[in-house]
């Protein structure tokens, strides 16, 4: 695929609603509602709540067929679409293998394992850094069944003392190797001088789900050292600073892409994973009371922008908005003399419910977009690669029903 190509598209496509992702609906409303056609909305509302669910999963319902907004779908959808990696058979392993291993965990060996397996026969490698590693299970799969050696890096001592302890409860096979646990604060000064004897031309960086800005680390590090390869999987964008993280590439810098703030970077954290049913009406529910509040705060304290609240469990979205707000109102330091009743009416009036339709409405069209600006975003770092060295390629791993921050960015070194 064409890196430089694919990012143009994107680029000249999310110009066009910089106004919806680049903000939350809640900042500037009711004035932000009109960054949203409002022939969309109106095909929205007129959608039941199965119908709505399935637009929110980026499906086009008839309904809205030969629509602007469908157009809109469509498009967002083929832009973000990357290659699937190519299959390569999983290597068949007892179960005992995974023993205490999470589906999802389990999933992504299956799947890394047999790329590793085929990068060191082709660049013979010596051994795996396993950035963030846990207690290891994904070394421990490496080193005992398929015999390459790996590193486990962590911060937490914690995590690595569990998996060195059961180390000797698993079999090892013919031939296997061990596993090596360092506890380190990758990118830490301190941490500097072990890390250049991890990070040796013969290592491979293997980077599973690397959170905000340790993904910069892990791929600048592997760059100032020269290392054989890196795999990298990104999440928890929303950890970056939009200031100084992004962009990295020369090729984004030099054509003035796209700027990213917080807004945009959550958006492109949280977009993308199936749901069920269900999981979307809790969705919705949530974004409700999040949005009641905001009216709320708006209608007496005069706050006009989003604050910060944080969440609540999700039994707490299931009980009278009262509950809700009374905590939310607490956390904030703010005095009342509201009742329950005070609180609940205002939540249940139907003006109240008719803007918070709309608000709702707003972030289903807002939630196309957060696939694209991952894509966008990972389509950096890969041109940053590609210009100090490297042959990238980028590709969708994993089931995105069991892992749905599924692209793995895949840089070789060039001889």
């Amino acid at each position: 695929m064409n890196m430089k190509s694919q990012a143009q598209e994107l680029q000249t496509y999310l110009s066009q609603y910089t106004l919806m992702w680049n903000d939350e609906i809640m900042n500037d409303y009711p004035e932000s509602i009109s960054k949203y056609p409002r022939d969309w909305l109106n095909l929205l509302d007129n959608l039941s709540e199965s119908e709505l669910y399935a637009v929110d999963c980026k499906q086009v319902v008839e309904k809205i067929k030969d629509s602007t907004l469908e157009k809109f779908m469509n498009q967002a959808i083929e832009l973000s679409k990357l290659p699937v990696i190519k299959e390569i058979p999983e290597i068949p392993l007892e179960d005992w293998a995974f023993n205490g291993v999470k589906k999802k965990k389990r999933h992504e060996i299956q799947k890394i394992v047999p790329v590793l397996k085929n990068i060191k026969d082709i660049k013979n490698f010596e051994y795996v850094v396993d950035i963030g590693g846990g207690v290891g299970h994904l070394s421990r799969v490496l080193s005992h069944y398929h015999c390459i050696p790996s590193i486990s890096l962590d911060r937490d001592p914690h995590f690595q003392k569990i998996g060195f302890e059961r180390l000797s409860k698993y079999r090892k096979i013919e031939g296997s190797r061990d596993v090596r646990f360092v506890n380190i604060a990758f990118g830490e000064k301190a941490d500097e001088e072990n890390l250049k004897n991890i990070f040796m031309p013969k290592a491979f960086s293997l980077g599973l789900h690397t959170c905000g800005p340790l993904s910069n680390v892990v791929i600048q590090k592997s760059i100032d050292y020269k290392i054989t390869g890196l795999l990298n999987f990104g999440c928890c964008y929303h950890r970056l600073n939009p200031e100084t993280d992004y962009p990295l590439s020369n090729y984004y810098k030099e054509n003035h892409f796209l700027k990213f703030n917080l807004f945009s970077l959550c958006l492109a954290t949280r977009s993308h994973a199936e749901m069920s049913f269900s999981d979307y009406r809790t969705k919705e529910r949530v974004k409700s009371y999040r949005y009641a509040l905001h009216l709320f705060l708006m209608t007496y304290f005069n706050n006009k922008f989003c604050t910060e609240v944080g969440e609540c469990h999700v039994r707490t979205y299931w009980e009278p908005f009262a509950n809700y707000i009374k905590n939310k109102l607490t956390e904030l330091n703010i005095e009342h003399t509201f009742t329950d009743e005070d609180f609940n009416l205002f939540y249940e009036d139907p003006k109240i419910q008719k803007k918070l339709r709309v608000m709702w409405l707003c972030n289903i069209i807002r939630w196309q977009l957060g696939r694209v600006l991952e894509v966008y975003l990972l389509l950096d770092r890969c041109l940053y690669l590609e210009e100090q060295g490297f042959e990238v390629k980028i590709e969708q791993y994993f089931q995105e029903a069991l892992s749905p921050r599924n692209i793995g960015i895949l840089a070789l070194l060039k001889n």
